[in-house]
């Protein structure tokens, strides 16, 4: 499985999702702070980490290939983007058939969305809403590839 993290942070949730998709799969992890992935990079030396692959890449226009992930997370990320549509369109078109983008969002974010901004922004970019958890403290919204 072929996974692009949107704003890794502090690597917290790439990690854990890394270690889901061993031994095969793959973690972009791609921001466009050079700090954030300096710090992911040597947190991933020191720990030894294969199947991360920390990158500056631009959400607006990726440098993956069309329909070539199988998934996009963007936890407390995409609000924070300019134009969070066209952020969705790029993941519409490097998402494989059938491929999922899931947004996830905290309350303690002052950038916090409510879920239907987020449903709204996910359906004009050419999404379906597969599932929902959560509450109004936290929740994740996925969307599958139409």
């Amino acid at each position: 499985m072929i996974v692009v993290e949107i704003g890794p942070g502090t690597g917290t949730y790439t990690k854990a999702v890394a270690e889901r998709i061993m031994p095969n799969g793959k973690v972009f992890a791609v921001d466009i702070q050079e700090s954030v992935i300096r710090r992911l990079k040597e947190q991933i030396e020191r720990n030894k980490i294969a199947n991360i692959f920390p990158k500056i890449d631009d959400a607006h226009n990726f440098s993956f290939p069309d329909e070539s992930v199988d998934r996009v997370l963007a936890i407390a990320t995409l609000p924070e983007i300019p134009n969070p549509v066209q952020v969705l369109r790029e993941c519409h078109r490097i998402l494989r058939p059938n491929g999922l983008v899931s947004l996830c969002e905290l309350i303690i974010d002052p950038d916090y969305p409510r879920r239907n901004t987020e449903k709204k922004w996910a359906q004009e970019a050419g999404f379906k809403l597969e599932n929902e958890f959560g509450n109004f403290v936290s929740y994740q919204l996925n969307f599958k590839k139409t």
